[in-house]
């Protein structure tokens, strides 16, 4: 009975252990640490946006500057903040629902077939 309940109990220990070491993983990272320019392409298209540090009221994401319009074209919707995630980049609209969401893939950002790269 002893052994079961040790080995039960190193088998509770390694999941904390593992557990802590996902959540210590994904680190939200800070407005200011993803702040600048961006380039976001498609097979086809590319355009350049400027991710800001200023909040958006009703968005409860930051500023995105797309000084060309050419996001409005890439996704047939107007996409005007952004919001950083532990594990991506959300773009969001004017009420600030996601439009589309960028998981991290090394020092790229891809979804929807859709690539972000920082410049």
């Amino acid at each position: 009975m002893s052994s079961r309940l040790t080995r039960a109990a190193m088998i509770a220990v390694g999941i904390t252990v593992m557990g802590a070491a996902m959540a210590s993983s994904l680190v939200l990272p800070t407005a200011q640490s993803l702040a600048g320019q961006w380039q976001v392409a498609d097979g086809q298209q590319q355009c350049r946006v400027e991710f800001l540090v200023s909040e958006q009221q009703g968005t409860n994401g930051y500023e995105l500057r797309d000084r060309e319009q050419c996001l409005k074209n890439l996704f047939a919707a107007e996409v005007v903040g952004w919001r950083p995630a532990p594990d991506g980049i959300a773009l969001l609209q004017a009420d600030g629902s996601t439009w589309v969401f960028f998981s991290r893939e090394g020092e790229v950002y891809t979804g929807a077939g859709v690539t972000l790269k920082a410049l």
